[in-house]
């Protein structure tokens, strides 16, 4: 089956090798690779052009876009694979196999719509820092509530489903609550990919903002007026420690946070 990977970067020359020569050097070889860049101006062309001369399954699309999801979506409108992804330009997959797994399994079980794996952290210079399991036991439900996967391993058959690009740090959270909803989910034991944490990416960024728009998720989904309201109190609680600076506010709200995720059976969340 032919894969669809998507890259959207900005800025990121220091990472972007990794992500690229984890993708072209995949054993499945049938896949096209859309590379979508908001004009980058630290290097990232030359690098992209200096890989395109090499493979021609790389396609660039070098243009203004208006926010990640936008990037995103322009691959998503591209693609020709069978199967699709997206692999962020600081992460890479977890070995030169990946692809070659999930095919077997795509082609193994075609009622399949949507596979998840296990994937790693690592900081900056690839250190591995923490195993993230892909907490296969969970009701589909849950995904709405608490934001457990670990987006660049997990892979699906294309469909028209498309990220909402009024969010920057929570499109892709609605996308695969969308998309897992109405889709047959198979979880694999097998990490899939390397997710890179710091302070400058936007997970790393947990902030006012952040919260905000996990409230605004949540309102939208309408799947519980109390963890909405939860939602709602922990964004303001957020707000008035950026503008007092107050820090102390954040972490005792976050750890009240963790013991109703826990008594309420992950019904209440603001991760």
């Amino acid at each position: 089956m032919k894969f669809t990977v998507i890259t959207p970067t900005w800025n990121q020359a220091e990472y972007i090798k990794d992500t690229i020569e984890s993708v072209i050097n995949q054993t499945h070889k049938d896949l096209e690779y859309i590379i979508v860049d908001n004009n980058s101006d630290d290097g990232t062309k030359e690098i992209v052009e200096g890989y395109m001369e090499k493979d021609s399954r790389i396609i660039y699309i070098r243009e203004e876009d208006h926010g990640q999801a936008e990037a995103i979506n322009k691959g998503f409108n591209k693609a020709s694979g069978e199967i699709v992804c997206w692999l962020n330009s600081d992460d890479f997959f977890a070995d030169d196999k990946v692809l070659e797994r999930v095919n077997k399994s795509m082609v193994s079980y075609p009622q399949m719509d949507v596979l998840v794996g296990d994937g790693w952290y690592c900081d900056k210079e690839k250190h591995y820092t923490e195993y993230n399991h892909s907490n296969r036991s969970n009701r589909k439900w849950v995904i709405s509530r608490w934001y457990y996967i670990m987006q660049p391993s997990v892979f699906w058959r294309a469909s028209d489903l498309r990220l909402d690009e009024k969010y920057h740090y929570v499109f892709d959270w609605k996308f695969f609550a969308e998309m897992f909803q109405h889709s047959k989910v198979v979880y694999v034991k097998k990490p899939l990919s390397v997710y890179r944490m710091y302070e400058d990416n936007k997970t790393g960024q947990d902030n006012a903002k952040r919260k905000k728009e996990i409230y605004e998720l949540q309102k939208e989904l309408n799947n519980s007026k109390l963890n909405t309201a939860w939602c709602k109190h922990v964004y303001k609680v957020y707000e008035k420690s950026e503008k007092c600076g107050k820090p102390s506010m954040k972490k005792r709200v976050d750890f009240v946070s963790r013991v109703l995720f826990h008594i309420t059976g992950k019904r209440i969340c603001s991760f």
